[in-house]
């Protein structure tokens, strides 16, 4: 074949080095490097995050009420994640709010709850 590699000579390491290399150089002269979409997901998140609000919650009675209430979402407004709960409310009969109830409860039982039973959702 010549003097050119092959797709099987290529290390992974000098690709993930050339591809830095070419980010660094779109940087330097000014070409963007993120999409418009990826740049709106990514503001989007953002703001999500940095409006998001954590609440100290009873562990053991979110827990039982994620286990009675779950597939309506009751530990979601116990919660105060009233947009979460809303969605489970209007979603019961498929099933889906249920099996997120489920992650949930899997998601709490290991939290360590400080001296009065709370953690914080």
């Amino acid at each position: 074949m010549g003097a050119g590699k092959h797709a099987e000579d290529i290390d992974i390491k000098e690709m993930i080095a050339l591809e830095q290399e070419l980010h660094d150089l779109k940087v330097a002269q000014g070409i963007e490097t993120e999409g418009k979409v990826s740049k709106k997901i990514t503001a989007f998140f953002d703001k999500r995050e940095a409006i998001k609000e954590s609440h100290p919650v009873n562990r053991k009675k979110y827990i039982w009420l994620a286990a009675l209430t779950g597939w309506f979402g009751g530990h979601r407004f116990y919660a105060k994640r009233y947009g979460v709960a809303l969605l489970y409310l209007l979603l019961f009969w498929t099933g889906f709010p249920l099996a997120m109830a489920i992650i949930d409860i899997l998601i709490a039982i290991p939290m360590v709850p400080d001296e009065n039973g709370m953690i914080t959702l």
